[in-house]
């Protein structure tokens, strides 16, 4: 800068200079405007946007040493950022160890986004030494960093005395059993960390074993989230041992790792008696009815299990009745997902007459179970005397005559807030049943009947219901053949609909002449602020219009 123009910058009204300001990028003014002179810094320092910037995001940049030191200068003295994103940067070792000099003595950033980055042995010693200097920061996500085991042991060592952080993000970073013992010391004698994810990395049975030592006594740790891993029935034996006595942990996640039915044998003796775990997901661990029977044991016996994830799995019709019988007294469970476990009519009866009496599920999700209308009577009383507010059917073969039974339940229901219908053979005449039940129904708010057959004709009989009903907020109709014929019925509807927020019409086969009924009905809405249209001919710019239609009016509600 030349001396002309330090010259005015020092004799310029601090107004003119908030006008300046106002017309840069957070980016200039951290990197280009400070540090220039005294004035300017104090200027800056005291401009409203400096001032209250929380989120700094800077993901994706290269940055030349000049300006890494102007980051570290603003973390040092600005007290008002408390999220740094600084994902996929290229910056070299010794620059990022500017950076965390600078976080050692920072008050104020309690989030650090380190993802895609390649944190090596060298960035993991600067790392460890904010983390133990540091007492304001409460979350790291090294995710896809690759951290391996050698770099683990850096960042756990500071951790056994670190009395800020509290979610310690680890996915998709290489790290084995060697690495996990590292982590699990440290989380044994660490009274802050509630959070490890350790998601997709190679943690076998040893590594369970090491983190079911730290469970027996950690008193604070909350959530571990161990999906896609290599643990078998071994590692799963040694965490039920772990939470047997465990009086902290609430959520375990295991999805897709390899533990079978003799596993979940395990987990299941291992939670009979625990009073803390509220979550746990069991999906794509090619449990089957064997593992069901366990399960079912653990419902009748455990009295804090509030969500059972098993998606993904292959419990079969005698599984879900093992699951039914555990249902029958269970009084804390509320969301069960069984999506793709193939228990077929057989099973979902058995599940549909268990849940007549119990009053305490409210989310069951059973897609993908090749289940057809026979059931639909069963499941329909479900609608009637429990107190379920989701229930998803997508992926099975329910047609017209299915619906009939579910909309006459759905008509007289006050608790189903979400029914997903997506992908049946569902036609116009089951759209009919479904608008009529909307017309009386006073609690769904959501209907998805994504990739079945209404047609245009459905399309009317739920556009003309839409008019004046007052519930709905989201409904799905893509993959629907609606056409621009059904689209325009559904332009009729938005014009006076004063409630749906978001609608899906992708993938059916609507053209420029559907995308005008469309444009103009937005003009009449105001309450719209979501249109989906992906996968139809309409002209890309006539796409445009209707989507900025909708940004506008999300961007003022």
């Amino acid at each position: 800068m030349s001396n002309r123009t330090n010259a005015s910058l020092l004799t310029l009204p601090v107004e003119l200079v908030y006008w300046i300001l106002d017309n840069q990028s957070v980016f200039t003014i951290i990197f280009s405007m400070r540090n220039v002179c005294r004035r300017l810094n104090l200027i800056v320092d005291s401009y409203h946007r400096y001032k209250t910037l929380t989120t700094l995001d800077l993901r994706y940049r290269t940055f030349e040493i000049e300006e890494i030191q102007q980051l570290a200068n603003t973390l040092e003295n600005n007290t008002a950022i408390t999220m740094l994103d600084l994902s996929s940067d290229k910056t070299g070792d010794n620059e990022f160890g500017y950076l965390a000099n600078a976080l050692q003595s920072n008050k104020t950033l309690k989030t650090l986004i380190l993802r895609y980055n390649k944190i090596g042995l060298i960035r993991a010693q600067h790392l460890a030494n904010t983390l133990e200097n540091n007492t304001t920061l409460t979350t790291l996500d090294l995710e896809s960093s690759d951290v391996g085991d050698e770099a683990a042991r850096y960042l756990a060592s500071p951790l056994q005395n670190n009395k800020t952080i509290t979610t310690l993000k680890l996915r998709y970073n290489k790290i084995g059993d060697v690495g996990t013992r590292y982590l699990a010391d440290a989380l044994g004698n660490n009274i802050a960390l509630t959070t490890l994810d350790l998601e997709s990395n190679t943690v076998g049975d040893d590594g369970a074993r090491y983190l079911a030592n730290a469970l027996q006594n950690n008193k604070t740790f909350t959530t571990l989230k161990l999906r896609y891993n290599k643990i078998g029935s071994a590692g799963a034996r040694y965490l039920a041992s772990g939470l047997q006595n465990n009086t902290s942990l609430t959520t375990l996640d295991l999805e897709n790792n390899k533990i079978g039915d003799e596993g979940v044998q395990y987990l299941a003796n291992g939670l009979q008696n625990n009073t803390t775990l509220t979550m746990l997901d069991l999906s794509g661990n090619s449990i089957g009815d064997e593992g069901g029977r366990y399960l079912g044991y653990l419902l009748r016996n455990n009295t804090a299990l509030i969500v059972l994830r098993f998606v993904n799995n292959d419990i079969g019709a005698v599984g879900a009745q093992h699951l039914a019988n555990g249902l029958q007294n269970n009084v804390t469970l509320t969301s069960l997902v069984l999506y793709n476990n193939n228990i077929r009519n057989e099973g979902a009866q058995h599940l549909a007459l268990a849940l007549q009496n119990n009053r305490t599920l409210t989310e069951l999700d059973i897609g993908a179970n090749r289940i057809a209308d026979n059931v639909m009577p069963h499941l329909a009383d479900v609608l009637l005397n429990n107190t379920l507010t989701m229930l998803d059917l997508s992926v099975n073969g329910v047609t017209d005559q299915g619906v009939q039974h579910l909309s006459e339940a759905v008509r007289n229901n006050t608790t189903l807030t979400t029914l997903d219908l997506g992908l049946n053979r569902i036609g116009p005449i089951g759209a009919q049943y479904l608008a009529s039940a909307l017309r009386i129904n006073m609690t769904l708010t959501t209907l998805k009947l994504k990739r079945n057959k209404i047609g245009v004709v459905g399309a009317q009989y739920l556009a003309d219901v839409m008019r004046n009903n007052t519930i709905l907020t989201k409904l799905d109709l893509s993959g629907n053949e609606i056409g621009d014929q059904g689209t325009q019925h559904i332009a009729n509807a938005i014009k006076t609909n004063t409630t749906l927020t978001t609608l899906s019409l992708e993938s059916n086969n609507i053209t420029d002449i559907g995308g005008e009924h469309l444009a103009n009905a937005l003009q009449h809405n105001i309450t719209l602020s979501k249109i989906e249209l992906y996968g139809n001919t309409m002209h890309s710019f006539l796409r445009c219009v209707i989507e900025d239609l909708n940004g506008r009016k999300s961007s003022h509600s």
